[in-house]
């Protein structure tokens, strides 16, 4: 009884030191004359949304937290943001000022875009979130995060670091680079070359690509509709090819070339296995 009893009271402490939020938040719009946006951010979460629209909205969202409201509320100045037309160009980004010992609260900084879908946006962010969608282009380089995008129609180029990512429905061309991340690609309909390292990557092809995977201690694993029309190049030096079939293979490359392929896929990885599979 005394246990329990002390087990209470120290539940009943922590739920009282409940962390308290302070927030701002502005808004912004640009007009016409913008042929492209960048976004540089640091602690930020940033979500990027295509539309029908003809002019640019940015809201800017300063977020800090603090066990004590009123330090919660003064630590918002050290966060600094600007979002401005350099000539032709949108560029919107964010820091931290201040003394550290000053801090002492946990900020960060929210960036939300809604945009032209044919306006081809650049992102750049360290320690956030990343999602955006329904654009025509995107570049993103991401580390210490992650990254969602979806309904990429013309041209996606993503670097990652220590960021898994989660891509659907990217057409036209992708070029990945990810290191130490995850790679999650469902309805895959773009001409794809993925370099990896020290991760897995689960991708669902649903076009005839070509799919190029050059994997360091990589995983890779494809599904396909029709595994049995589909071109094959691939390579596991110390691991194993997995066919939809149930076929094994190890030490050996398995190159297969159907009378009409329906598209190539080339994978090359090391360490680790290379698994085919019909959706």
């Amino acid at each position: 009884m005394a246990m329990s009893l002390v087990l209470l009271a120290t539940c009943n402490l922590a739920a009282q030191e409940v962390m308290q939020k302070a927030s701002k938040t502005e808004e912004r719009n640009f007009g016409k004359g913008i042929s492209k946006i960048y976004v540089y951010g640091e602690k930020a979460s940033v979500t990027v949304r295509g539309a029908d629209v003809s002019e640019v909205k940015v809201l800017l969202r300063q977020v800090s937290r603090n066990k004590n409201k009123e330090q919660a509320v003064a630590d918002l100045k050290y966060i600094h943001y600007s979002a401005e037309k350099e000539g032709d160009i949108l560029v919107i980004r964010n820091s931290f000022r201040g003394e550290p010992g000053k801090i002492t609260s946990n900020l960060s900084m929210e960036i939300e875009i809604i945009m032209p879908a044919s306006l081809p946006v650049e992102i750049t962010n360290l320690y956030g979130p990343v999602e955006a969608g329904h654009l025509a282009s995107l570049t993103a380089g991401v580390s210490f995060g992650s990254l969602r995008l979806s309904d990429i129609t013309s041209e996606m180029r993503v670097t990652t670091r220590y960021s898994d990512m989660e891509l659907t429905s990217i057409r036209g061309s992708a070029d990945i680079i990810a290191e130490k991340s995850d790679i999650l690609m469902t309805a895959l309909e773009a001409a794809t070359v993925i370099k990896c390292s020290y991760g897995t990557a689960d991708i669902e092809l649903a076009g005839a690509g070509p799919l190029v995977v050059k994997g360091y201690r990589t995983a890779v694993n494809i599904s396909l509709d029709e595994p049995g029309k589909y071109q094959y190049a691939l390579k596991a030096p110390q691991g194993r090819i997995i066919m939809s079939d149930g076929k094994q293979y190890r030490n050996q490359p398995v190159g297969i070339i159907p009378q009409f392929p329906a598209g190539l896929i080339d994978v090359t990885t090391s360490y680790c296995d290379i698994t085919i599979s019909k959706k």
